[in-house]
């Protein structure tokens, strides 16, 4: 099944039959998470708040789409932000001072992405790294999760950290193929 039946079989077990009129497009959302104080075993949480934020530090109004909108997440990517720059997440330390990134996504309350590990010092290279001396900050899906209109969502992302991070931001993304409503026809 590829991504737009996938897109469409979801939304039609929901009782949205006009998926396939919708204008399909590439979509990512990102919150950011600002770092005052990082205990160990923090758990923060994205998207839930992004009514309260603006751009640059959101590129949503709400936590759930509009309808006519959906989107299949097909990777999830972390970022470190300061207001003078913006980097891939990257470990550290190689000698595992820091490992970071447990990530658990929940459509409707139900989780549907459990403890993945997007950032660690991991003997496994399942993601995507910007240079060898960098960890895997960038993690692509093997089956994408889609998120139909109108239900909220949000994201956890658990922290386990003996490094103080204070003074940086944390920006998840989620990317991949979505739907924007069309109230004429597809192009």
């Amino acid at each position: 099944m590829n991504i737009a039946q996938q897109i469409v079989g979801v939304n039609e077990r929901l009782g949205n039959f006009a998926v396939p009129d919708m204008q399909g497009t590439t979509r990512m959302i990102f919150d950011t998470f600002d770092i005052t104080s990082l205990a160990t075993d923090q758990t923060t949480t994205f998207f839930s708040g992004v009514s309260a934020k603006v751009y640059p530090k959101t590129n949503l109004s709400q936590n759930r789409f509009e309808v006519g909108e959906s989107l299949a997440i097909q990777g999830f990517s972390v970022f470190n932000y300061t207001s003078s720059n913006l980097t891939l997440a990257t470990v550290l330390n190689p000698q595992e001072q820091y490992r970071a990134g447990i990530l658990n996504f929940y459509i409707g309350n139900q989780r549907v992405c459990k403890d993945l590990e997007i950032i660690s010092y991991s003997r496994f290279n399942i993601g995507e790294a910007i240079s060898p001396d960098s960890e895997a900050t960038i993690f692509r899906l093997e089956t994408p999760i889609v998120i139909p209109p109108q239900i909220e969502f949000y994201a956890t992302l658990r922290w386990a950290a003996t490094t103080s991070l204070n003074g940086i931001s944390q920006v998840l993304t989620a990317f991949g193929t979505g739907t924007l409503l069309n109230t004429k026809q597809t192009f």
